[in-house]
C-alpha cells in the first residue's frame, strides 16, 4: 500500500513541476515578444528572458512576418 501511496506522490509532483516549467516558458516567451516589439536586441531579449537565441531569432521573424 506504501508504494502506490509513494508512485502516486511521484507522479503528482512531476506533474506539478511540468506545469510550472510549462508556465515558466509561456513567461518567458510573452517577456520575449514584448521586448522585441520594443525594438530590444536578440541578445539583450536572449538574456533578459532566458529563451535561447534560436527561439529569440524565431520571435522575432515571426514579429516581423
Amino acid at each position: 500500500m506504501t508504494d502506490v501511496i509513494e508512485e502516486y506522490a511521484a507522479k503528482k509532483a512531476e506533474a506539478v513541476a511540468k506545469e510550472a516549467s510549462e508556465k515558466a516558458q509561456a513567461r518567458n516567451i510573452e517577456l520575449a515578444k514584448d521586448l522585441l516589439s520594443e525594438g530590444e536586441s536578440i541578445e539583450r531579449t536572449v538574456r533578459l528572458s532566458k529563451l535561447s537565441e534560436a527561439e529569440v531569432r524565431e520571435l522575432a521573424s515571426k514579429l516581423t512576418a
